[in-house]
């Protein structure tokens, strides 16, 4: 039966229909054929695992870090990053693209979300890579590609909803994620450089020691949203919800009293488009969560398992498998969509071949950021093109070394464990 809902759900899904309501109307159509095939299910239990699915503490991170996010990015916090990046790495061959780099690393630690950051360093740095004379659609390919570190430094609302799924602790996620997202960074500047000295890039005069303290005192404030946030969480004085509370209140003094970039009168409008943005990805949480019911009651997971071990019962094999799989999915479906669907579905798999929960949480991350990169779903691919103003196709062909760098990363992190769980074990113990 599990295979009627999957097809009833993808051909929603082909005919246009917006996928949380593609999941649960296949999961009302499950509860439907139960009425005469089996034993037969409530309608009731639709709508109460639709509230069940955001009636979670863990959950209200989500719209509060897509607040904080609106914040920073009308309040014109990017661009004082953006001066203090270019003062540390701009005079290097390559200085923009290395820049779009470091702000992307930096920005992760603020907001959570590949597209936002795309969006947001795209508008500012892809015109001044162009005005530079960088190939627009390597510009395009470039900050597409950075934004993937969003979701893996914390805070990431990915990692909010896996821990809210699974019940694993949010905070040894976050930690989990930072040193991954440190090795993204460092290995895609390492290949920017490389493609800036081979396409003779020339350097730029490396700025005076007054024009470094005047970006870094202009950096100064946004600095401290990352570090509060991660402090918070690491010292136990703040769970992550609590921790995006904070970090909204400290983007909204920064943005109306410190830089007055922002008035009063303008923080609503911020609200609201905060709010209907959060509104979406939670009701897809919930339509996900009844989807996600449907394919625990079926079994999916012990079938999954079943599968793979019936392939070979090699970890290293698995974990392949598992990887392929997910980047698989991540080509033809949005992030959230396959969390809800396929954690509850995975897990029990990672827990029968002995996987850390958070470990496996991170690759799965990481995952589904390569997702945004490739089409035909690539929604960062779409963002930065339309900005950088060429073809989708440009981007891809340009796009490709990243890929090929941060899937060398995946693997690291796949088969290197400890690359993830270090951080979480030294300070969470």
């Amino acid at each position: 039966m599990i295979g009627l809902i999957f097809g009833i759900m993808l051909l929603l899904i082909f005919l246009g229909m917006d996928i949380a309501f593609a999941m649960g109307l296949s999961a009302l159509a499950y509860i439907s054929v139960t009425q005469i095939f089996g034993r037969p299910l409530p309608f009731t239990l639709i709508p109460q695992k639709f509230m069940e699915g955001v009636d979670s503490f863990a959950l209200v991170a989500i719209p509060l870090f897509i607040l904080a996010g609106g914040l920073i990015n009308r309040g014109g916090i990017t661009k004082k990053l953006v001066d203090f990046a270019n003062s540390i790495v701009g005079h290097l061959r390559g200085g923009l693209g290395l820049t779009c780099i470091v702000v992307n690393m930096i920005t992760a630690g603020m907001s959570g979300s590949a597209i936002a950051d795309a969006s947001s360093i795209g508008s500012i740095l892809i015109p001044a890579m162009k005005e530079e004379k960088y190939k627009p659609s390597f510009s395009a390919a470039l900050v597409a590609s950075g934004s993937t570190i969003g979701p893996i430094i914390p805070p990431s609302i990915p990692m909010i909803m896996i821990g809210a799924i699974t019940g694993v602790s949010v905070g040894r996620l976050f930690l989990g994620g930072a040193i991954p997202g440190f090795v993204m960074g460092f290995a895609l500047m390492v290949y920017t450089y490389i493609y800036a000295v081979k396409s003779g890039f020339a350097r730029k005069d490396k700025p005076n020691l007054k024009k470094i303290i005047e970006s870094t005192k202009g950096a100064l404030i946004p600095l401290g949203i990352p570090v509060i946030i991660l402090g918070a969480i690491v010292t136990g004085i703040a769970t992550p919800t609590e921790a995006a509370v904070i970090a909204v209140w400290y983007s909204f003094i920064v943005i109306t009293l410190v830089y007055k970039s922002v008035k009063l009168k303008d923080v609503y409008q911020v609200i609201i488009d905060s709010m209907t943005s959060a509104a979406g990805v939670l009701f897809t949480v919930a339509a996900g969560v009844i989807f996600g019911w449907v394919a625990t009651v079926e079994q999916l997971g012990p079938k999954l398992t079943d599968l793979f071990f019936s392939i070979s019962s090699s970890h290293i094999v698995i974990l392949f498998l598992l990887n392929v799989l997910l980047l698989l999915m991540g080509m033809v479906m949005s992030t959230i969509p396959i969390i809800l669907m396929m954690t509850p579905i995975l897990f029990p798999l990672i827990q029968q071949i002995g996987l850390d929960p958070v470990h496996f949480g991170v690759v799965m991350c990481l995952n589904l950021m390569l997702g945004l990169l490739t089409p035909p779903i690539g929604f960062n691919l779409f963002i930065t093109s339309a900005i950088a103003k060429v073809s989708v196709e440009e981007v891809v062909k340009d796009v490709l070394p990243f890929l090929l760098v941060l899937l060398m990363v995946l693997g690291l992190i796949t088969y290197i464990p400890q690359i993830v769980l270090w951080l979480p074990n030294l300070v969470m113990k």
